[in-house]
């Protein structure tokens, strides 16, 4: 019970400085930029096209006769709204070390207003693969609404690391290095721009202990009507719950000397 009320303080005592943080977090990252908010659209857009080109000329991998440009968005999109939040929140309890050391509030808002600053990047995107998809007349299966669930075990997974690795970082600062290593290297461990059909056979039983799998994979079923692997799917929502509350458990017991640190 306790652990449920330390769940939901930030979110409902601490609400407003949770909206001013991330609001902080959104506008600080463009300001004084050349093209300001539309990098929202423009940093997957330009990945999108890369991997494009590369993947759908250079070696065509089979996508199910969906375009390769929307197979690759569907998995692109959840996946760089990750990568965004862990490496920004892993950085977050530095660059707020004034805050750390001066108010007296539940320190988990600062990793949570980082998340939250790039669902709003994964909402305007959202639109342009919606877009996409009416333009290139790609129909969303009637599963699309399943989406809900999935990114839900995302969200989870994601608050959980960038928890995580916010407060080793605070130990550690190169650990928001290894953490950028780590989630390259993760991404290509992830079937984003090639399909799982292409992991030999020998190595797959391996590879779905990756819980990205499962819900990219997920993704791809719940939009283009592909048949859901329901195992690899509750595992990866299994482990996404498991790697939040030890995420959460860890941050809570180390945040008493945070202010210590910084």
């Amino acid at each position: 019970m306790n652990v449920f009320k330390q769940l939901i303080l930030p979110i409902i005592k601490y609400k407003f400085l949770l909206i001013q943080l991330t609001g902080k977090e959104i506008k600080a990252r463009y300001k004084q930029s050349f093209v300001g908010y539309a990098w929202v659209l423009l940093n997957p857009l330009s990945q999108l096209l890369v991997y494009s080109f590369v993947f759908s000329i250079v070696f065509r991998f089979p996508t199910n006769n969906v375009p390769y440009i929307i197979y690759l968005y569907a998995a692109l999109l959840p996946w760089t709204f990750s990568q965004n939040a862990i490496a920004t929140a892993t950085q977050s309890l530095v660059e707020n070390a004034s805050l750390l050391r001066k108010v007296s509030f539940p320190r988990e808002v600062i990793p949570y207003a980082s998340v939250i600053s790039k669902i709003v990047d994964l909402f305007f995107s959202g639109i342009l693969f919606l877009a996409m998809t009416v333009i290139m007349r790609v129909p969303l299966a009637p599963t699309a609404i399943l989406f809900i669930p999935l990114f839900a075990a995302q969200l989870l997974l994601t608050t959980g690391l960038s928890l995580l690795f916010s407060s080793l970082n605070l130990f550690y600062r190169d650990v928001q290095y290894l953490t950028n290593l780590l989630m390259m290297l993760w991404m290509y461990m992830t079937p984003i721009v090639y399909p799982l059909s292409l992991v030999p056979d020998r190595y797959v039983k391996l590879y779905k202990l990756n819980p990205m799998v499962g819900i990219i994979e997920g993704y791809r079923s719940a939009l283009f009507g592909y048949p859901f692997e329901t195992s690899i799917i509750l595992w990866s929502v299994a482990i996404s719950i498991i790697v939040f509350f030890a995420g959460f458990i860890l941050f809570k017991r180390s945040e008493k000397i945070f202010a210590d640190i910084v």
